[in-house]
């Protein structure tokens, strides 16, 4: 049974270095969220090799001890949100707080450097210069502040997340243009190894010793984790690219000819209902915030306040709904009882089955189908 857990973890950090190797030399899929992801992976691979090499010295040198190989846990949770907010685009706003956990991280993975070389010109090394009392702190301050920095911006990973997709519902009239369920699979995979980790730092603090279940099960998760983002990365064709870019931060924060008042909003939704049956710009099923504001000569800020603040929904909800108006006129019509119901979906200007149904399911209360069998 042992050979056999020690195959599958084997197995598992190759895996993991060959991924991660990937992602951080991959020519053609270049990008600054990939290399961070690769590092991320093998920082993984780092604490694995710590953790299971079957021997304590290479030559003379001990790899045994606290910081005798290069402590990479306080890396994980920096690189974690770091790539994430590559992915949304959103890293500029946490780019102190991430400086400083980097130089933070380095300075602690710099102590195996310092050991090395004490190693190198004497053959000591830290631990016969401090006392162990001295050492075990230095380590287990970092654990416990690496777990509470992961908890920390696990959060603010997904408050980031959500409202990025809250930002993306006010400029994309099809959400399957945001394709970043994986990213929330992503974020969520690395949730039972925090709590793990957590409980492993909690039995330690109320006086446990010696290697506990927490920790196999960390590993087990870990190593499922390594699998996953293996499996992810062939299956969504989209995962090296980044997610679409928001349109209005990239804007003024002013604008010549946005309304000012209540009366302005409502003559601009008049114009902008009359365009919107007239041209059926939501035909276009990669319809965005800025391809209208282009077609109607107005910025996409005052577009977007408009729909948002006068017809009080995003635009997202607001483009679909003529979908649905335009699809229920097909369903009901008796000469098209022939048509199937995707068919009617496409040729209304949705992009898939599932956004068609999410729409009507929204307005109606009803799936499309329940229109066909009336």
């Amino acid at each position: 049974m042992e050979s056999v857990i020690n195959t599958i973890v084997w197995a598992a950090i190759l895996q993991g270095l060959l991924l991660g190797l990937q992602y951080i030399f991959s020519k053609r899929h270049r990008s600054l969220a990939n290399r961070l992801l690769g590092f991320f992976l093998l920082c993984f691979v780092m604490e694995a090799l710590s953790m299971w090499i079957p021997f304590s010295y290479i030559g003379d040198y001990s790899i045994g001890q606290y910081f005798d190989l290069p402590e990479v846990k306080l890396f994980f949770p920096v690189l974690f949100l770091h790539y994430v907010l590559e992915k949304i685009d959103t890293t500029k706003k946490y780019s102190r707080f991430l400086m400083f956990h980097y130089i933070l991280a380095i300075l602690i993975s710099f102590l195996t450097v310092i050991n090395f070389m004490i190693f190198i010109v004497n053959g000591n090394s830290l631990h016969d210069y401090f006392s162990w009392n001295a050492i075990s702190t230095i380590f287990m301050t970092n654990q416990y502040y690496a777990f509470f920095l992961t908890v920390v911006v696990f959060v603010i990973a997904v408050v980031e997340v959500l409202h990025y997709k809250d930002e993306i519902k006010n400029q994309y009239s099809d959400l399957g243009m945001l394709e970043i369920r994986w990213l929330w699979q992503f974020i969520f995979s690395v949730t039972p190894i925090i709590v793990m980790w957590g409980l492993e730092l909690l039995r330690i603090a109320l006086g446990g010793s010696g290697m506990s279940i927490f920790v196999l099960w960390t590993w087990a998760f870990i190593i499922l984790f390594i699998y996953f983002v293996s499996f992810i990365a062939f299956q969504q064709k989209n995962l090296f690219d980044g997610a679409p870019q928001l349109i209005i931060d990239k804007e003024p924060s002013v604008e010549k000819n946005e309304p000012e008042d209540n009366k302005d909003l409502k003559s601009m939704r008049k114009a902008l209902e009359e365009e919107m049956n007239r041209n059926k710009y939501y035909l276009n099923q990669d319809l965005t915030l800025y391809d209208l504001s282009k077609e109607m000569g107005i910025s996409s800020r005052a577009l977007s306040n408009c729909i948002n603040k006068e017809i009080g929904i995003n635009f997202n909800e607001w483009v679909n709904n003529y979908r649905v108006d335009a699809a229920l006129k097909m369903l009901e019509d008796p000469d098209k009882i022939n048509f199937s119901i995707e068919g009617i979906g496409e040729d209304s200007g949705f992009k898939s089955r599932s956004a068609m149904y999410s729409a009507f399911k929204k307005k109606t209360g009803f799936s499309p189908g329940h229109y066909r069998r009336s």
